[in-house]
């Protein structure tokens, strides 16, 4: 993507994302609890506790995250602005937060039709409020650049996903009568690759370029993504009426993710700041995705190793999906910050360089104990009785790490936007 698009004047206030970004560390903490108060699991992916983690992680966490990443991405890689970000905000944020606790709690108590169904309805009509105020933004948008255009994918695949989630709950309480597994793996799918992927997939090309210093990916890379959504759609017609010629459109539907791997590893090869935090963070995300790739090829021919789903999830959503969440959080957060504090036009000398807000070395630390986390994740997808504790600590260990670093980066830039705040004053009563 060209830098020279970038519109910050069109950023939303940055309590808009920042408020979806805290949550997703609040929801991180939650997990943590679960896990600590929570029965000894056994290694089944059917499993209550695992079901409702495995939603705290991706909608909760990396549900957050996303929507976050997104509204920020829509004003300054697209020039979508948000004229009203308090009336977004109120018809997202709270249907959002909602919905993950609603549908957790009815997973953790024996998949309870109301609370699912309530908490699907509520997690719907976020989705359909993002997807209200970005799709006709997009469309209107002169942008052309393979960020914006990924974001019309990206928010589509989303849509898909949860349309897909709202029909799966439906079918489980009753009210529908759809095939149920055709149905579970075509949402799985869909929100693994549909949507994570494909947003991590348009992000990239903006920030991998942009902060480690690299050339702009391969102009074949636009294709990927629709070639993506393509494939999960024949896959979704696969998987309805000829479910036992369902494994080799898997495995060619894994073929984009797998060139995508490869492109970002090429890329990160090619990065002039590889000492950043984030090119370690884009280093394990794209590893833990190869990874995740094997281990859902082998689930294929080997149904009956039970562990072989849970390395899947842990890779997937907590290796490649929490590594680049962390990642970029740990640049895009001081960045937000440095940018609303440079609107005040502050005297020379006052506003710190953005790793004055969070310096690398919390960053680095934070990457560490995230690669500390996910072998624990690993260890605990094999034997779960054994070192569900373990993961317990470590997730919050994890959490508590992350808000502690948000928590002193919020006090720094109130630091500093009281002292800009008094050296604009201060001419102004001279003046008068």
């Amino acid at each position: 993507m060209s830098q020279a698009w970038l519109s910050y004047d069109a950023a939303p206030p940055p309590w808009l994302p920042g408020s979806f970004f805290v949550a997703s560390l609040i929801w991180l903490l939650i997990a943590g609890l679960t896990l600590l108060v929570g029965d000894t699991v056994a290694a089944n992916r059917f499993d209550p506790l695992i079901v409702t983690l495995t939603h705290l992680l991706a909608l909760g966490v990396l549900g957050n995250s996303m929507l976050g990443a997104v509204l920020q991405l829509l004003a300054v890689a697209a020039g979508v602005g948000c004229p009203q970000p308090r009336a977004l905000w109120w018809r997202i944020f709270p249907a959002w937060q909602g919905g993950v606790a609603c549908l957790c709690w009815g997973f953790s108590h024996g998949f309870s039709a109301t609370w699912l169904t309530a908490g699907a309805l509520l997690t719907y009509s976020a989705g359909l409020g993002l997807l209200a105020h970005a799709l006709p933004g997009l469309w209107r948008s002169p942008a052309r650049d393979a960020t914006s255009q990924g974001l019309r994918l990206a928010l589509t695949g989303l849509g898909v996903a949860l349309t897909l989630g709202l029909l799966l709950v439906l079918t489980l309480g009753g009210q529908l009568h759809l095939p149920f597994m055709a149905l579970l793996h075509s949402h799985v799918l869909w929100a693994g690759l549909g949507g994570l992927l494909a947003l991590l997939l348009a992000v990239s090309q903006t920030v991998i370029p942009l902060f480690l210093i690299a050339p702009a990916f391969p102009a074949f890379t636009r294709q990927l993504l629709p070639g993506q959504l393509a494939l999960l759609l024949a896959l979704g017609l696969v998987l309805i009426w000829q479910q036992e010629q369902a494994h080799g459109w898997l495995l060619l539907a894994s073929l984009p993710a797998a060139c995508f791997a490869g492109l970002t590893l090429h890329q990160l090869h090619r990065c002039r700041r590889r000492q950043d935090p984030l090119w370690l963070s884009w280093l394990l995300a794209m590893l833990a995705l190869l990874l995740g790739l094997r281990c859902a090829a082998a689930a294929l021919y080997w149904p009956t190793d039970t562990s072989l789903p849970l390395y899947c999830g842990v890779l997937w959503l907590g290796g490649l999906g929490l590594g680049c969440v962390l990642g970029m959080l740990g640049k895009i957060a001081p960045f937000l910050a440095w940018l609303h504090l440079q609107r005040l036009q502050p005297p020379r000398g006052v506003l710190p360089a953005t790793h004055g807000f969070l310096s690398e070395q919390a960053v680095r630390w934070l990457t560490g104990l995230h690669g500390l986390w996910l072998l624990t994740a690993l260890a605990w997808c094999r034997w779960p009785a054994s070192w569900q504790t373990a993961l317990a600590i470590s997730t919050l260990l994890l959490a508590s790490t992350a808000v502690w670093h948000g928590g002193k980066l919020w006090l720094r830039y109130r630091q500093v936007r009281a002292l800009c705040l008094k050296q604009t004053i201060q001419p102004a009563q001279q003046t008068s």
